[in-house]
């Protein structure tokens, strides 16, 4: 039996916890009043978001600093040159200053510097393998750029590209999700291949490290691209010895080796040979129908490539060809001659200048065009297809090139000529 004190106590004990319940319970209700806000928020997502959005905003603003600092660095390295004709990415061109006199770009054959340009500066040499142009610039001993220490290893990266406008150099940050390395089967030098990038990247663009080093300049184009290493380039200027540009060249024309041609010549792969030059170095070794599969090992595909490989020869050494002539493998040797110290001999009075190739049931389609000629003049191309001479319909070449020698001096023949998906009609002036 428990006695009245200690009941006492065991009461006083129950009140008072039933006291402090009450009491959190109000003190409960009234922080809902008083913040109503915060009750529906769960108490751990409020911290992620600004973390978040500060991490992002310091990361944006330290890409940014890094292309600040780079344009900074990398302007008085880099000039910028005017190219004629314009190119898809506009009228101007990057050029890395390699040594403190020499720069070098992308120029391909077909293109010059605008000589009444401002930012106009002579070219010492031209390598025509890999479309690269030497330029001779002002002196400048602290203004190259310089070279990455090693290669690019594999692995998603940024990239800073520099692009070249009127107003100057351009830079901005590329991702680049994945780098390889590869043989140039032409040149047998190494290349590095980009891919997976973010954004589209201009051929001859220049580029570079984030740690301002130069990775080379951009060969190909895209969200795929090839780049030529910086130190190929460097050895390109460095070796670059001021003397007249040379081209090579074997005095015949090429053009694709169809699938029509392939079975009708046994051949599975190359160029097939359209027009040997009566006063070139392969009229006693070539005859039109062959196919040439290789230069000097060289695998040749197409009639670029083709180009690109003779106009890599030294005039005067000797070419290995490798060809298919009536289903068997044939191999010759031409000597190289010079394209640009060989002058073509002049064209009769009766000679429009063209090589023609019949095309059944169509007319007489244009192989190729002699420069300085009358077709020439008259706008012609190869690959245009001439459909109609006169009033004759579909002519054949012999009688496209009789019609032209029959025709009175100071005269013109109208031809119906298709380009492509267009048609148009071409004054032939004799």
């Amino acid at each position: 039996m428990i006695s009245p004190p200690e009941a006492r106590r065991g009461r006083e004990t129950r009140l008072l916890l039933a006291t402090i319940a009450i009491s959190v319970a109000v003190l409960v209700l009234l922080a809902r009043f008083r913040f109503p806000e915060e009750a529906g928020r769960p108490a751990a997502e409020p911290a992620p978001a600004p973390l978040e959005r500060l991490a992002a905003r310091a990361t944006y603003d330290e890409l940014a600093s890094i292309m600040a600092d780079l344009e900074r660095r990398l302007t008085p390295r880099l000039a910028v040159v005017q190219i004629q004709p314009d190119r898809a990415e506009g009228a101007h061109a990057i050029a890395a200053r390699m040594t403190p006199r020499r720069a070098i770009l992308l120029l391909t054959s077909q293109e010059s510097l605008a000589p009444a340009s401002s930012s106009f500066f002579p070219i010492l040499a031209r390598d025509n393998t890999r479309d690269l142009a030497v330029l001779s610039v002002p002196e400048a001993a602290d203004a190259m750029v310089t070279l990455a220490p090693v290669t690019l290893r594999p692995g998603p990266r940024y990239i800073a590209v520099v692009e070249a406008t009127a107003q100057g150099p351009v830079i901005r940050p590329v991702y680049v999700g994945r780098t390889d390395i590869f043989q140039d089967p032409r040149t047998t030098s190494p290349l590095l291949s980009v891919a997976a990038l973010q954004q589209v990247l201009p051929r001859g663009a220049a580029i570079f490290s984030l740690a301002g080093n130069f990775l080379g300049l951009a060969i190909e184009g895209g969200t795929s691209a090839t780049i030529i290493p910086g130190d190929i380039l460097y050895a390109a200027a460095e070796s670059a010895r001021g003397v007249e540009e040379t081209r090579g060249d074997l005095g015949f024309t090429v053009q694709p080796l169809t699938q029509a041609l392939a079975r009708a010549t046994g051949a599975e792969r190359g160029v097939v040979a359209s027009a040997i030059h009566p006063r070139g170095p392969a009229v006693d070794h070539l005859e039109p129908g062959d196919v040439v599969t290789a230069i000097d090992g060289t695998t040749v595909t197409t009639p670029a490539g083709f180009q690109q490989v003779v106009q890599s020869r030294t005039p005067g050494q000797e070419a290995t060809l490798d060809l298919i002539r009536r289903g068997k493998p044939v191999q010759v040797t031409v000597t190289v001659r010079d394209a640009t110290g060989v002058p073509l001999p002049p064209l009769a009075g009766d000679d429009p200048g063209l090589v023609l190739r019949h095309v059944p049931g169509l007319g007489a389609e244009i192989v190729s065009v002699r420069p300085g000629g009358a077709a020439a003049r008259a706008g012609l191309a190869a690959g245009d297809i001439v459909l109609r001479v006169g009033v004759r319909d579909a002519p054949a070449p012999a009688a496209l090139l009789t019609a032209y020698r029959q025709a009175p001096d100071g005269g013109a023949l109208l031809l119906s000529v298709q380009r492509g998906a267009e048609h148009r009609v071409v004054a032939l002036e004799k």
